[in-house]
């Protein structure tokens, strides 16, 4: 019983997260400053990471986020990773998600339009280009979209 409130309570967190990015994503974008090490909440409980460009450490307690910034170091997050731009290593437990990597995602559920890289965990989807190694990959736009270990499209 007490695994199902924990599990519910993470899922409450993940659908107010979500809800609170859509909303961050209407505000204007701006030329954004940098950071070395950026720490993030959730989505819309400050906006900063959305305006800040990290080149070293972002650091998710419970998720990463940056909806008009990139990381170009390293991406850890207790829970999920949500950045649109990584140019290093992305990794969570749960998920992570970004439009744009050149390196590595790592976590259960890897979700990416383009990954200059490798994608590593249980499923792996990609929208175009992609390295993916897990027990389901999945590549939209490739001649074979889904299989299992290993798939790839350059």
């Amino acid at each position: 019983m007490k695994k199902f409130f924990i599990l519910t309570a993470i899922a409450c967190l993940f659908a107010v997260c979500t809800l609170q990015a859509q909303e961050a994503k209407a505000q204007p974008s701006q030329e954004n400053d940098y950071e070395f090490f950026s720490l993030t909440v959730c989505p819309g409980v400050s906006t900063a990471p959305d305006s800040v460009d990290v080149y070293g450490f972002r650091i998710g307690a419970p998720v990463a986020f940056g909806n008009d910034s990139f990381v170009a170091g390293i991406e850890l997050s207790i829970l999920a990773g949500m950045s649109n731009e990584v140019y290093g290593l992305q990794a969570a437990p749960i998920f992570v998600s970004a439009d744009h990597v050149e390196g590595i995602q790592f976590s259960v559920v890897n979700i990416v339009k383009k990954i200059y890289g490798l994608q590593l965990g249980v499923v792996n989807i990609a929208e175009d280009v992609s390295f993916q190694i897990g027990l389901i990959n999945y590549i939209e736009n490739s001649a074979l979209p889904v299989f299992p270990v290993i798939n790839v499209r350059f």
